[in-house]
């Protein structure tokens, strides 16, 4: 009996250090990070590569251990989420962020002024998109057909907004919810406007991606669609300036030889808008076009204090003045 009683001791107390080592290794501390660390977690990687990676971003030290638990509490199949990893943290903790975050979302935020390289940032950040898969889809516009868009044209169909969505969202879903967003924005409403104005919904982010870049002063953006409309019904050039940044592919001053580039979108020598928009235009400019200002001004220019508002005027002369006021502000000051 005595015999028994020791074997059955001997057994439980080999039971008692398995579970208390593994205990060890689950319920203290698994990870040798010394930070939070955010982790981003993909749809594309299995469980051994997300033990892979937790192994190299935060140090997990017992992958195998890791990945029967991740079995036994039933997550068999990787989903996609951001977690934050707490310093030294243990196998179950991080087990269970990734179980309440099989469903997780985010939010999205399209800014307007946004080009396709900065889209592309934030949706690589956000949602199951990959940046340079996303850029050599606008570039080619070979998926945007079957939506009416195209290489050109494609951030019409981007409203500016904050969008919640799955973080496991993939390129086929996005497109579809802009698809969604872009015909809700649309409304009778605003396409009354936009025949009214004889534009066409995408004529009307074209203008109002231009208005954008003119100004940061949301408070003109009316008097500047304004002198547009006015330049586009007399048949005029509408020498607009960003059209000239865009084609000429960077920043900077717009210089003399500048207004020769030959481009679609130098507006300098082709009369008419461009093919399509300089960037994602803000709601408030499309609201500007839509419900510009009307005057007769034909012509503005920044003011010359550095204030960033513009001066408008109706003839080329008082232009002139305006435009030699503001060209020798920049002078003074070194600016290129």
């Amino acid at each position: 009996m005595n015999k028994k009683w020791l074997i059955a001791s001997v057994i439980a107390a080999v039971v008692l250090a398995i579970f208390g080592i593994v205990s060890i290794q689950l319920f203290f501390r698994s990870f040798s990070n010394e930070k939070t660390i955010k982790m981003r977690v993909r749809k594309s990687w299995n469980l051994e590569k997300l033990a892979a990676e937790m192994e190299k971003q935060a140090g997990l030290k017992y992958k195998d251990r890791f990945l029967r638990w991740l079995k036994w509490r039933g997550y068999s199949q990787v989903r996609p989420c951001i977690i934050d990893i707490p310093a030294g943290a243990n196998v179950k903790t991080v087990t269970d962020l990734l179980i309440e975050n099989r469903k997780q979302t985010v939010n999205v935020v399209i800014l307007g002024s946004m080009d396709a390289e900065s889209l592309s940032r934030v949706l690589a950040t956000k949602i199951e998109v990959d940046a340079d898969s996303f850029l050599f889809m606008l570039k080619t516009g070979t998926q945007l057909k079957s939506y009416g868009f195209n290489d050109t044209t494609w951030p019409a169909l981007f409203i500016p907004n904050t969008y919640n969505m799955y973080v496991s969202t993939e390129l086929p879903e996005l497109l579809k919810r802009m698809e969604k967003e872009y015909e809700k924005f649309w409304n009778p409403k605003r396409i009354q406007r936009s025949v009214i104005q004889n534009l066409t919904c995408k004529e009307v982010i074209t203008l109002a991606s231009i208005v954008t870049k003119e100004s940061n002063k949301t408070a003109e953006y009316e008097n500047i669609a304004g002198v547009y409309m006015n330049r586009l019904r007399k048949g005029m050039l509408l020498q607009a300036d960003p059209t000239v940044v865009f084609a000429r592919g960077r920043a900077g001053r717009v210089l003399e030889a500048d207004l020769k580039i030959n481009s679609p979108y130098n507006t300098y020598i082709h009369t008419g808008l461009p093919p399509g928009p300089l960037c994602i235009p803000n709601k408030e400019s499309v609201e500007a076009v839509l419900n510009y200002k009307t005057h007769d001004f034909l012509y503005f220019c920044a003011k010359a204090d550095g204030s960033g508002y513009h001066s408008f005027a109706k003839t080329y002369e008082e232009h002139k003045v305006n435009a030699a006021a503001f060209h020798k502000w920049m002078n003074d000051r070194g600016i290129k």
